[in-house]
């Protein structure tokens, strides 16, 4: 299985999500996260080291909120923090293994 397929996938759900609802509210802010989401996805699945990092922050923050919105009582808000968990576990999961290849060359 390719690496980062899920959170690739997870990304461009994620954007597809935002750009519902930026047509539902016409709002240009759901707008801006939902092509950043969708540019986010395409530079995961190139596993360009840059999107990679700005992926993790951005998904951290989103898991964030997502929990304070569940907190507060937004029930829909459950499906946003549990796609946005899966996408920090295939990124942390990238990193360990990618950390790993990296010491065995070094031993080398």
């Amino acid at each position: 299985m390719k690496r980062l397929a899920l959170a690739t996938l997870l990304l461009s759900v994620n954007g597809i999500m935002l750009l519902y609802y930026a047509y539902a509210l016409s709002s240009p802010v759901y707008l801006t996260f939902a092509l950043l989401s969708l540019l986010l996805a395409y530079g995961v699945g190139l596993e360009n080291r840059t999107a990679i990092k700005v992926a993790l922050i951005y998904a951290a923050a989103e898991f964030f909120f997502a929990l304070l919105f569940l907190m507060a009582g937004n029930v829909f808000s459950a499906v946003d923090a549990a796609v946005s968990f899966f996408i920090l576990h295939d990124i942390m999961g990238y990193i360990k293994e990618v950390a790993g290849e990296e010491e065995t060359e070094d031993v080398d």
